[in-house]
């Protein structure tokens, strides 16, 4: 990973957030917060958004679905994980099929966090360097290049 990486919290209620604002110190994360979906917009349209969207369900003017949307028009790749309130297997299910990189629930496990967050940072950081690569182009992770079935 170059540089530092960055994450924004998207949520109305402190206490909901503090367990994992407390879970992500240590991390190497630059962490900004937006109590709702248009101060979301405005750090998602950014040159250079957050790596990561840490978003709760609901939020005073829209859904973790409106975030999800905003962060796809971003001008680099951003990685949206919903943050649930509990165990919720047909949200989880939701959530996956709509395009979020993950949802975690509290209580935040140190270690379950912290590959939660390995596996979207470096997600999105290939997904940037493959923009820069070749602009226009969009090559395949060398994770994902590994498991492609060989061409007969």
């Amino acid at each position: 990973m170059q540089g530092r990486i960055s994450a924004v919290l998207v949520h109305n209620q402190e206490e909901s957030f503090r367990g994992l604002r407390e879970a992500l110190k240590g991390k190497s994360v630059k962490l900004r917060r937006a109590k709702n979906c248009a101060q979301a917009k405005r750090l998602l349209a950014r040159v250079n958004p957050p790596h990561l969207v840490f978003t709760e369900a609901d939020l005073p003017d829209g859904t973790w679905a409106d975030v999800l949307a905003t962060a796809l028009k971003a001008k680099q790749p951003v990685n949206v994980i919903v943050v649930g309130r509990g165990v919720d297997t047909s949200f989880y299910l939701e959530v996956m099929q709509n395009g979020a990189f993950d949802f975690v629930v509290p209580p935040f496990v140190p270690g379950d966090l912290a590959h939660v967050i390995r596996c979207a940072v470096d997600n999105v950081v290939d997904r940037r360097e493959a923009l820069t690569t070749r602009p226009g182009q969009y090559r395949l992770p060398p994770a994902l290049l590994a498991k492609s079935a060989p061409v007969t």
